[in-house]
């Protein structure tokens, strides 16, 4: 028996308008309303928007199908992060980024 899969593309972008360094890493995970990490990816990116893709076997999804994204950016000049959960919505989620002070 094969499971399907749901497959959930997006973009992350940054709220500045700056220049990131190249090798910067985005963390993306697609979770449940209490948490729980149904997929989870990391990309290299050089420059943003940033395209992810994320695969998660539907047998693994809430009965309501409710799930969402979670993002940070870890950058040489910063961290990105999504400051609240995002309901994923249609075929593509675009995700924007605010500064976390650390």
């Amino acid at each position: 028996m094969t499971s399907a899969l749901l497959t959930t593309d997006g973009t992350l972008t940054i709220r500045e308008r700056i220049a990131i360094p190249g090798g910067s890493v985005a963390s993306i995970k697609l979770v449940d309303s209490s948490g729980e990490v149904l997929a989870a990816t990391a990309v290299v990116a050089d420059a943003v928007p940033v395209a992810f893709t994320l695969h998660t076997d539907t047998e693994f999804l809430p009965a309501d199908g409710h799930v969402l994204l979670w993002a940070a950016f870890r950058t040489d000049i910063g961290l990105w992060g999504t400051p609240d959960l995002v309901p994923v919505t249609g075929d593509a989620v675009e995700l924007v980024l605010q500064k976390i002070e650390t």
